[in-house]
């Protein structure tokens, strides 16, 4: 396991084929502030340059996952200058979205404005009990970014998607279960563990085939059936003939588990 030491408020550490990545400013409630954009930008994009990657796990150090943007700095800032946040924001939303990997994130407090986008980007999220989500960008007067106000009414409705980003109200982690925003919800001192459980499922799949799937279904939310089939027809040709294909195909007939890279 190591850390790159060009990070100062993200820690990015390889663990085999994972790449943990914790936003580590927990006097700031790990807000993104311009800093903590651009760290997680280039902690994300390592990762997903990494081939031997299959799975990035997320969290926030401290007593939030991310309480949203810098709020303090938005009260000196110009046009230009916010526009410019807004738009490294973006950024870093793609790269969640788009990358080949699987992003698993552990909430273990506040997700709320922008860390709520952070953990609506991300393909598994298990969540602490005692962890609160919410589109809280009205309460101060902003509107929501970081893709939340594409991917939110995709996952929850748009009536419920109105409902949460004009009341700004936060939400408990049973709440966001039943709205289907995270997948799993556990008691906050088993939250470890429960992440690592995850991980070991996923890390033993085939890293290619998962970011097919990932791809997919990502792709299939603006896409008719047709459209879909022949991406659908094309990948899956692509996997048929791939080696980890090949070694699951074989593992099944001589009954064996599988060693998928």
């Amino acid at each position: 396991m190591c850390m790159n030491a060009e990070y100062t408020i993200v820690q990015y550490k390889l663990d085999g084929p994972i790449a943990r990545i914790t936003m580590n400013n927990p006097q700031s409630l790990n807000a993104l502030d311009s800093t903590m954009v651009m760290e997680l930008t280039s902690a994300f994009q390592d990762a997903d340059d990494d081939p031997e990657i299959k799975i990035i796990v997320l969290a926030g150090n401290g007593k939030a996952f991310c309480a949203g943007g810098d709020i303090a700095g938005f009260s000196t800032m110009d046009l230009e200058g916010g526009i410019d946040i807004v738009k490294k924001g973006g950024i870093l939303a793609k790269l969640l979205v788009q990358t080949q990997k699987i992003v698993v994130s552990a909430v273990n407090g506040f997700a709320v404005g922008a860390g709520f986008s952070l953990a609506l980007l991300s393909d598994i999220v298990i969540s602490s009990d005692k962890a609160k989500y919410g589109a809280a960008f009205v309460n101060i007067g902003l509107v929501p970014d970081m893709a939340s106000l594409y991917y939110l009414p995709r996952v929850v409705g748009l009536q419920k998607a109105k409902e949460l980003a004009l009341t700004g109200k936060n939400i408990n982690a049973e709440e966001a279960l039943r709205l289907g925003i995270v997948n799993t919800v556990v008691e906050h001192d088993k939250l470890e563990q429960e992440v690592e459980a995850w991980v070991q499922l996923l890390v033993e799949k085939p890293g290619d085939t998962m970011g097919a799937i990932k791809s997919l279904l990502n792709k299939g939310m603006d896409m008719n059936v047709d459209s879909l089939l022949e991406i659908e027809a094309i990948m899956q040709g692509v996997r048929i003939v791939s080696d980890n294909s090949r070694e699951g195909v074989s593992a099944f007939l001589a009954k064996r588990k599988p060693n998928f890279k």
